[in-house]
C-alpha cells in the first residue's frame, strides 16, 4: 500500500505473518472433553482435531489517515482479519501491532448487551472504547441525538429494529474520537437517508486524518470512500491496489464459474510482467493498465482499435470464449468521434459484437464512471425491458447506447458488456470495463455531481 504522502511515521496498524486457525468440533460434546483433558493435563487426545484456516500468513501495513476497503466473496476471511485488528481475536501466529484507540462496528449490534437500554449500552460500550464518565457524560446528548432514536432511548435494545441498532452502534463509533474506525458491512441496513448521513461523517472523519477500514460487498462504495482497496479469498491477498483496478478484478471472480482460476493467468502476468518504480509487482500490488493483462490475439485486437480510436490504456477485459466485443467508437450525437464534450451534450456509443458460438437472450449494458471509479450511471437492455434477438454462431450485431451527458466536467471512463442469464446467473460473455475515456467542459459555473440544464426567470410582484 501506498501511504499517505503526509505520513512519514511507523504505520498503526502492522500485521506480520498472521495466521488464525480453528478447530474443527463434531459436536459441543467433543470440544468440552477436549478442554477437560486440557486442564487434567491428559494431553489433546490421539486424534488429530481437524483445523479450518481462516486467515493465512498475512502481511499488511496501513497508514495513519489511510481508508482501506477489503472486498472478497463470503468466507474471504475479512471478518476474521478485522476482528484480529480490533483485538476482540488473537492471531494464531504472527503479530498485529495497532496504534491508537480502535472504534469497531462488526456484526450489528455486536456488543450490545439487548436487555440494556440504549442509554445503558452508550455507556457501556463508551467505557469499553476508553471513554471516562466524565467524557461520555460530556457526548451522550450528542450521541442520541446523531442516532436520531431519542424516545426509544430508554427501551431495551431488544425492541430494536436492525436499522435503529445501527444508527445506534455507528453514533457511538463516531463520537470516540478513535484513532482508526473499522465498519464490517453494518451500513448496509441502514436507510437511504442515515447512509448518507454515514458516509458523510467518514469523509469528515478521513479529513481529520482517521484511519478507516470498510469491508463491503458494494464495490461502488468502495471506490467512492477508498484510497486503496484489498481483496482477500481464502485468507490470503490475492491484490491490493486503486479501488478501481481491484473491485474491476474482484467483478470476474464473482462472476466466472472457475472463480479464482479464472483470475489466476490475470495475478501471474502481474508478478512476472509489470514493474513499479522498478520493482516486480506481486499479487499485493496496483494493477497495471489491463493491455497488460490481455492474452496476445487481444492485444492485437486493442493496438488495431487504437489506431483508429482513443480507447483507453486503463482497459480491463475479460470473458471473450463465447463472443466477444470487436470494435468500440465514442462520437456525439451527429456521428462524429471526439474525446472531448461540454457538459449536457449528446453522445453516443457503438458496441460490435461478434459471436463465437450460439448465444441466446444476450444483454448489452454500458456504465458510465467517473476517475475514481465511482458508478456515475449504468444501464442495459434488460433494466430496459428490451429483449434483443438471438445470435447464432459466427453473426455480427451492433449496440447502440445514446445518452445525454449531464454531468459536470471532468474525466470519465465507459464500461461496456456483454452477457446473458443463464438459470437467473450471469454469464460472462464478454466485459470491457474502462474501454473508453473522455473529457466533459464546462458549459456554465454550476457545481455539485450532475449537470442539471436550469432556466432562471424573475418575475416582478405587483
Amino acid at each position: 500500500m501506498t501511504p499517505l504522502p503526509s505520513s512519514s511515521a511507523e504505520p498503526v496498524i502492522s500485521l506480520q505473518g498472521v495466521t488464525k486457525t480453528y478447530a474443527i468440533w463434531d459436536d459441543p460434546s467433543a470440544r468440552l472433553g477436549y478442554l477437560l483433558r486440557r486442564m487434567l493435563g491428559l494431553g489433546a487426545g490421539k486424534k488429530e482435531q481437524p483445523r479450518f484456516t481462516a486467515v493465512q500468513l498475512l502481511n499488511l501495513e496501513i497508514a495513519r489517515g489511510e481508508c482501506l476497503g477489503i472486498i472478497g466473496r463470503n468466507g474471504a476471511g475479512k471478518s476474521t482479519l478485522l476482528q484480529m485488528i480490533a483485538g476482540t481475536l488473537q492471531p494464531t501466529t504472527g503479530t498485529v501491532k495497532v496504534r491508537g484507540r480502535v472504534a469497531a462496528l462488526l456484526e450489528l449490534g455486536s456488543g450490545f448487551n439487548p436487555d440494556f437500554t440504549g442509554r445503558e449500552n452508550i455507556q457501556l460500550n463508551a467505557a469499553i472504547l476508553g471513554l471516562s464518565k466524565t467524557e461520555i457524560a460530556a457526548k451522550f446528548a450528542s450521541i442520541v441525538a446523531y442516532s436520531g432514536i431519542e424516545e426509544f432511548i430508554d427501551r431495551p435494545v431488544r425492541t430494536y429494529s436492525s436499522g435503529m441498532t445501527l444508527r445506534l452502534a455507528f453514533a457511538v463509533c463516531v463520537h470516540v474520537d478513535a484513532d482508526i474506525l473499522i465498519i464490517d458491512e453494518a451500513l448496509a441496513v441502514g436507510d437511504a437517508r442515515f447512509q448518507f448521513k454515514c458516509h458523510a461523517t467518514l469523509d469528515q472523519l478521513q479529513k481529520e486524518g482517521r484511519t478507516i477500514i470498510f469491508v463491503s460487498h458494494d464495490t461502488n462504495s468502495v471506490k467512492r470512500m477508498c484510497r486503496t482497496a484489498l481483496l482477500l479469498e481464502r485468507g490470503e491477498v490475492l491484490l491490493q491496489g486503486s479501488p478501481n483496478e481491484v473491485t474491476n478484478i474482484y467483478t470476474k471472480l464473482i462472476t466466472s464459474p472457475h472463480g479464482v482460476e479464472a483470475i489466476r493467468g490475470d495475478l501471474a502476468a502481474l508478478r512476472e510482467r509489470w514493474t513499479v518504480d522498478g520493482r516486480t509487482v506481486d499479487g499485493s500490488s496496483s494493477l497495471p493498465p489491463s493491455g497488460s493483462l490481455s492474452p496476445a490475439p487481444a492485444e492485437h485486437l486493442l493496438a488495431e482499435e487504437r489506431s483508429h480510436q482513443q480507447v483507453s490504456d486503463k482497459e480491463y477485459a475479460y470473458g471473450g470464449e463465447l463472443g466477444r466485443i470487436t470494435a468500440v467508437q465514442l462520437t456525439d450525437a451527429a456521428d462524429q468521434p471526439r474525446l472531448t464534450f461540454p457538459s449536457g451534450s449528446a453522445i453516443r456509443i457503438r458496441m460490435t459484437c461478434a459471436a463465437l458460438s450460439a448465444i441466446a437472450d444476450p444483454i448489452y449494458a454500458l456504465t458510465l464512471k467517473d476517475v475514481r471509479g465511482q458508478e456515475i450511471f449504468g444501464t442495459n437492455t434488460y433494466f430496459q425491458n428490451q429483449t434483443p434477438p438471438a445470435l447464432a454462431a459466427g453473426a455480427r450485431t451492433q449496440a447502440v447506447f445514446d445518452l445525454q451527458l449531464n454531468v459536470l466536467p471532468g474525466v470519465y471512463f465507459i464500461s461496456l458488456g456483454w452477457v446473458r442469464l443463464e438459470n437467473s446467473e450471469v454469464q460472462v460473455i464478454h466485459r470491457r470495463y474502462d474501454v473508453l475515456r473522455f473529457d466533459v467542459l464546462p458549459k456554465d459555473r454550476s457545481f455539485g455531481l450532475a449537470y442539471c440544464p436550469t432556466q432562471i426567470h424573475l418575475q416582478p410582484i405587483d
